[in-house]
């Protein structure tokens, strides 16, 4: 038996998929390519799949991974190829390799974010923001609500592009086990704090970083 982590991309019309969808596309693509999938044991046996990092409702990412168990050994070939015709639009797929990174060293995670309205407003938003020491909001959490400081945990925020009606911005944000920020929680203090529209916002998670900072493809 062995584990394999299938590499894809998660865009358009797929970031409706809540993560429990996704897990059912996922088990469904699996079934239908005739792989040999290892199932759990027990009374009611299912697919064993670990998602590496699940993605929030709505947001768009070309990095995301889901292991599985195969119970022969396959080439990558063999398993992309079986798996061809398999997913809805939206998800692509990009490699099958045994993994190369455990998911507890995942640490942080970088956002390219786009935001549409009066550019000039928006670029003197986030420089504004950029001058500030302190920017406290409320993370919902299992245990309840808590405010904490969104300036001293999201790192490099950058404007990537401005046009007259959009920007597009960079930043990278905790995205580990032991603390997660929702790019939301930036654009709600943006919209709060300086009228700029997010509703419309287009979140890409682009890539994943350990505690210092290096990326894990």
């Amino acid at each position: 038996m062995n584990t394999i982590r299938l590499k894809f991309k998660k865009t358009g019309l797929s970031i409706y998929y809540s993560q429990l969808d996704l897990q059912r596309v996922m088990s469904r693509a699996l079934k239908k390519s005739g792989l040999p999938v290892w199932y759990s044991q027990g009374y009611n046996p299912h697919i064993y799949m670990t998602f590496t990092l699940p993605l929030s409702l709505g947001h768009e990412s070309i990095c995301e991974s889901v292991d599985f168990r195969l119970n022969e050994e396959l080439s990558e070939e063999e398993i992309l190829k079986a798996l061809e015709n398999t997913l809805p639009q939206g998800i692509e797929l990009v490699s099958a390799t045994a993994p190369d990174y455990d998911a507890k060293s995942i640490a942080f995670a970088r956002y390219d974010i786009t935001l549409y309205g009066n550019g000039d407003d928006i670029v003197k938003a986030l420089e504004e923001y950029d001058n500030i020491t302190e920017a406290i909001v409320t993370k919902v959490t299992k245990k309840g609500q808590k405010e904490i400081n969104i300036k001293e945990l999201i790192k490099d925020v950058k404007i990537l592009d401005k046009t007259d009606d959009k920007v597009t911005f960079t930043a990278i944000y905790p995205a580990g086990l032991s603390l997660n920020i929702n790019p939301s929680l930036l654009l709600d203090y943006l919209h709060d704090n300086y009228n700029i529209k997010v509703l419309d916002a287009l979140i890409i998670r682009k890539n994943l970083f350990d505690n210092e900072l290096k990326i894990l493809q």
